[in-house]
């Protein structure tokens, strides 16, 4: 076994391996999924899938978390359809942001109104608040 090359054998993953992965769209500081908070991984690991696989978090099952660190052919689609998801939330939320003047909540009652929903929390939306303007601060960096 090996230190994980995602949380460097710390067993969770923070905000500094996150940036070091380029991977703050994507993911939350928490339990690493990549070595499922053990710290190490086996050696072939790292062979099989990189560190920086977006899919790879905690969100996944136990099952799918198994077939995607085997490459599964099916999971790895799934894995792909994630990044497109992703990607497409990023761009809109550009688009609305900076082409459309629209303001973060306005953004995320789009986003819940595109996906159907009339009704959510207020946590539910502040999340979704604070995603876009994550999304937003790193168009900045850039």
């Amino acid at each position: 076994m090996v230190d994980c090359p995602r949380c460097l054998g710390k067993g969770k993953v923070d905000h500094e391996d996150i940036k070091r992965l380029k991977k703050e769209l994507y993911w939350a500081p928490g339990k690493c999924a990549y070595c499922n908070g053990n710290g190490k991984v086996p050696p072939d690991r790292i062979e099989q899938i990189s560190a920086d696989f977006e899919y790879l978090t905690t969100d996944l099952s136990s099952w799918e978390r198994h077939k995607v660190i085997n490459g599964d052919e099916e999971a790895l689609k799934r894995a792909n359809e994630f990044k497109k998801v992703i990607q497409y939330w990023v761009e809109k939320i550009e688009t609305l942001y900076y082409l459309e003047n629209k303001e973060p909540a306005e953004i995320a009652d789009y986003f819940f109104h595109e996906q159907g929903r009339s009704e959510y929390s207020t946590s539910e939306k502040q999340e979704m608040i604070d995603y876009i303007e994550k999304v937003i601060k790193s168009k900045l960096k850039n």
